[in-house]
């Protein structure tokens, strides 16, 4: 019983010892096959990463860093920067096609109905300001009271359906809006009416779109957005904007990548911006001319100015500079009794400051609107309300 049990006993161990001899033989093999294994895969993903470059160098990795370049947070990198640039040139197509039913084409009006009209040759570019036919013509050349005049009975106005509409009103401002002019199209309805980004929305460095006549589309990006003077006009919109790349003098209605309304340029290279749009439009839609909401003074931003040191550093100032006066003689300011050195804290609520101006504040009003004013004088804390006039 005991040989048997021994005998048993060496039956079980030798399969054991066996395996164990047969693992230090093979490791070194596996440790090679392993080490292989990793070499095979660091060459295929670098040949891979060579390949989706699509260029003759070889990247280790696929990031790129913007911070070498200045034009954003030094923070900033964007991981598989082709994968980027393809979905930008997807959305960007996207916006194009989606802005065809709001961009439409005017046209010298044909002779006779036996003439055509070539679609990709406008005379002028056009944008639909309003649903029942007001649309905004950026004009390649001068405006004269003798141009407006022949606008009904020399052009034709073409939208994305090929559909002709005449011209039954024309309404214009040269002297402040420069070589734009808005039209009525007889028996037009249904028009598709894009956003108008609001003032605070629109931020340097975003990505434009700009859309010309001929079909041009320039993708473009905001690289300022500042004040035009030191002493400004609560009745003008006191910002003016910029491109990082200059552009050929021509119209273009500008966009951002989601197909929403920054602004317009104008064939002398000026600006009309949407929250001035948005002020026109409206006020085409109510009384069917061009008007702007007023306050009557001029005023020096302090958040915009570092100075005398007993100046708050945020507020706005009632200052005339040569010809132009504080406070306008007559203005819904001088009846309202605020004076030249008063300091306006906050409109309606909202506090003037880096953010909020006065000016695109009051551009966010209609005339007949009531304000109320809080502001500084001689320490003194005070409040006043205002009703905003009218300046055609």
């Amino acid at each position: 019983m005991v040989y048997g049990c021994q005998l048993g006993h060496h039956f079980i161990k030798r399969p054991l010892a066996l395996t164990k001899n047969m693992k230090n033989n093979y490791l070194p093999l596996i440790l090679i096959a392993t080490f292989f294994g990793l070499l095979a895969g660091a060459a295929g993903a670098l040949f891979a990463n060579f390949y989706a470059a699509n260029d003759s160098s070889f990247a280790l990795n696929r990031e790129l860093n913007l911070s070498n370049y200045g034009y954003l947070s030094p923070s900033l990198v964007i991981r598989d920067a082709k994968k980027v640039v393809v979905n930008q040139d997807v959305k960007t197509d996207e916006t194009i096609r989606s802005l065809k039913s709001s961009l439409l084409g005017v046209f010298v009006r044909a002779e006779d109905e036996s003439s055509y009209y070539k679609l990709e040759q406008p005379f002028a570019s056009a944008l639909v300001a309003t649903s029942d036919g007001w649309v905004m013509a950026a004009w390649p050349e001068e405006l004269s009271k003798s141009v407006l005049e022949r606008i009904p009975q020399d052009f034709v106005v073409i939208d994305s359906s090929r559909k002709i509409y005449k011209i039954n009103q024309v309404v214009a401002k040269t002297d402040t809006i420069g070589n734009f002019v808005f039209i009525h199209l007889l028996d037009a309805s249904g028009f598709s009416v894009r956003r108008l980004v609001p003032d605070e929305e629109i931020k340097s460095g975003q990505s434009l779109l700009l859309a010309g006549g001929n079909n041009i589309f320039l993708l473009n990006y905001l690289s300022g957005k500042n004040f035009d003077d030191v002493i400004l006009s609560s009745d003008d919109y006191a910002r003016t904007f910029s491109l990082t790349y200059q552009i050929q003098a021509q119209p273009f209605f500008v966009f951002n990548l989601s197909g929403e309304i920054i602004g317009a340029i104008d064939n002398h290279g000026r600006w009309l911006t949407s929250p001035e749009l948005s002020v026109y439009w409206q006020s085409l839609l109510k009384e069917k001319k061009l008007y702007w909401p007023s306050l009557g003074v001029h005023y020096l931003n302090l958040s915009a100015v570092v100075g005398a040191s007993d100046l708050p550093a945020k507020g706005a100032k009632l200052q005339g500079i040569n010809n132009l006066p504080a406070v306008v003689k007559n203005s819904p300011a001088e009846k309202a009794g605020l004076m030249a050195g008063d300091i306006i804290n906050r409109v309606n609520g909202i506090e003037l400051n880096s953010e909020n101006d006065l000016a695109v504040i009051i551009s966010s009003y209609q005339p007949g609107d009531s304000l109320s004013i809080d502001y500084t004088r001689q320490g003194n804390s005070l409040q006043t309300e205002v009703i905003l006039g009218k300046r055609e």
